[in-house]
């Protein structure tokens, strides 16, 4: 799916939504860091602008999940973090809607790209030519059955048409462009919106954190106590899917090793971690099988912005996210354009 160029430039990360049976408890879900190719480089929160890509949900349709409706609606709401810390809150409610009418029962795929940052300065000026520095990004995931337009209720179906049709991004500039985005849809609409649903016709996942080291090396602990970000591919495992062999307790997830096929399309693997062995081990290898939790990915692409680290630098990092769309099968690659 092509989003075509767009002046607004975005940020950051869309969160991963996976849906379970009706009535069925909803354990959530965890980050995951995938060491695919090619090899995951520091976000520089000081000299680099950033792209974030949606590009594969896997959730299950059965027990009342999508198997009378025609549609879903993902509702991802992105809240940017500064430096210094804005006076208002800085979310922003994007929401892409897609048709499964003709999906068979079980686990399935749902055909969705969007490209929910794009672009964004890491560092920035405020009308008051201030330094603004965007250190990160909180991420929050709600999938709705959609049994009919009216049940999904006119705010959420305003917010499909304005955000989900144009396939928009947040602002290029959070900071400064705030008030005209929350004039046109504020915050508390939706949040309230989304309470209304019925709970048996709505998913919300865990949150999902993105912190930008300053410094650009990724050395130290960010300070939600998660590593500092790289690019990359990002999954968030859900505690649904289908149990069995492939299944991996989000409680667990630390004591598996992860990799990831990327061609002819993107499947999440794991394996249990062996004793005093590295997960860079190449024996893993044949023990990897792919994980039936349901999940969702996305990759996160960055580019030193020309003219502070010179031309050189920005062509390697538009090959790199060329690259990166490569492996992933992605058509549009944002990050590669010059």
């Amino acid at each position: 799916m092509k989003y075509g160029p767009r002046r607004m430039l975005l940020v950051s990360l869309f969160l991963g939504c996976a849906l379970s049976m009706q009535g069925q408890t909803k354990a959530g879900g965890i980050p995951i860091r995938i060491p695919n190719a090619p090899d995951a480089r520091c976000i520089n929160g000081k000299t680099d602008q950033v792209w974030l890509t949606l590009y594969r949900v896997i959730m299950t349709k059965k027990g009342g999940w999508f198997t009378t409706s025609k549609q879903a609606e993902i509702v991802i709401t992105v809240t940017v973090k500064t430096k210094p810390p804005s006076t208002q809150t800085l979310s922003y409610p994007l929401s892409s809607k897609v048709n499964i009418r003709d999906y068979q029962v079980g686990q399935v795929s749902i055909p969705v790209e969007y490209t929910l940052v794009s672009g964004l300065e890491l560092k920035q000026k405020d009308a008051a030519q201030k330094v603004v520095l965007y250190t990160g990004f909180g991420i929050d995931t709600t999938v709705i059955n959609v049994r009919s337009e009216s049940a999904l209720g006119s705010t959420l179906s305003a917010l499909g048409d304005l955000t989900g049709n144009k396939k928009l991004p947040i602002p290029d500039s959070p900071y400064t462009q705030a008030a005209g985005y929350i004039l046109e849809f504020a915050n508390n609409a939706v949040s309230n919106a989304i309470k209304d649903q019925n709970a048996d016709d709505k998913y919300t996942s865990a949150s999902l954190a993105l912190n930008f080291d300053p410094t650009g090396t990724c050395g130290d602990v960010g300070p939600d106590g998660l590593g500092f970000e790289t690019t990359g591919t990002k999954a968030i495992l859900m505690g649904e899917g289908v149990q069995g062999e492939g299944y991996v307790p989000i409680d667990q997830t630390g004591s598996y090793c992860w990799t990831a096929d990327v061609t002819p399309v993107f499947v999440l693997k794991a394996t249990k971690k062996l004793p005093s062995k590295p997960c860079s081990d190449p024996s893993y290898t044949a023990a990897y099988k792919p994980v039936t939790n349901n999940y969702i990915a996305y990759f996160l692409q960055k580019r030193s912005i020309s003219g502070r680290l010179g031309g050189e630098q920005v062509e390697v990092d538009m090959k790199e996210s060329k690259q990166l769309c490569d492996v992933l099968g992605v058509v549009d690659c944002s990050g590669a354009r010059p």
